[in-house]
């Protein structure tokens, strides 16, 4: 009688852990599914963001200060080909990552507002001392 009330009890037990294992699976997948999207949309966003700030620095190339408009330009680059080549495995990596990016991401666009700004301010005064 112990040893048919003990094989009950264990063939319980493997059941509610074998349920709660596999329940577990279910909800890892999903999390992957919701994170594929999320990378997608990330992505997305930031590559339209990389390519605006491709058309202002090729706006800015006419400038006299060419030097730097390189620089930034260079910097823009090496934002896209970070974006494109960052394979995270977790949403911490993605996490980390984004953080990192999104630093970077604002010095660029400051960078790039911070020297259209002095160009007009240069381009205006030039118009006003030649009258």
């Amino acid at each position: 009688m112990l040893k048919k009330s003990s094989f009950i009890y264990s063939g319980i037990i493997v059941i509610i852990l074998f349920t709660a294992l596999s329940g577990c699976g279910v909800t890892s997948r999903s999390n992957q599914k919701d994170m594929s999207q999320w990378e997608r949309d990330y992505r997305r966003d930031y590559n339209n963001r990389l390519n605006y700030n491709e058309r202002r620095i090729n706006e800015l190339k006419e400038s006299r200060h060419r030097e730097r408009v390189y620089v930034i330009e260079t910097r823009n680059n090496d934002m896209k080909r970070k974006l494109d080549t960052f394979r995270g495995n977790s949403r911490d990596e993605w996490d980390s990552f984004k953080r990192g990016f999104n630093r970077d991401m604002r010095k660029v666009e400051k960078s790039i507002k911070s020297f259209a700004k002095n160009s007009n301010w240069n381009n205006k005064n030039k118009n006003n001392k030649k009258r």
